[in-house]
């Protein structure tokens, strides 16, 4: 994959901000406006189909594991007191 995302980074709902297009090269891509932390302007980023479902599945495994993480010891759903 050529474009990685790291932490502050925010994808928007990919259905509602994406657009498919047709490269040079002839191939479909996928551009979707990506936000970073600190700005207000997004840029435009432009994959392949399948390296979006990369970058989707990393977020989300991302996400897991951060909310995973954050209960901490004690914390869970199974702790008593909650």
């Amino acid at each position: 994959m050529g474009f990685v995302l790291a932490g502050c980074t925010a994808i928007e709902d990919p259905s509602a901000n994406s657009e498919m297009m047709v490269a040079d090269d002839g191939t479909e891509v996928e551009c979707r406006r990506i936000k970073e932390m600190g700005t207000m302007l997004g840029k435009r980023v432009c994959m392949e189909p399948t390296e979006w479902e990369e970058v989707d599945r990393a977020a989300e495994e991302g996400a897991e594991d951060f909310m995973g993480s954050s209960r901490g010891a004690g914390q869970g759903p199974d702790s008593p007191g909650l």
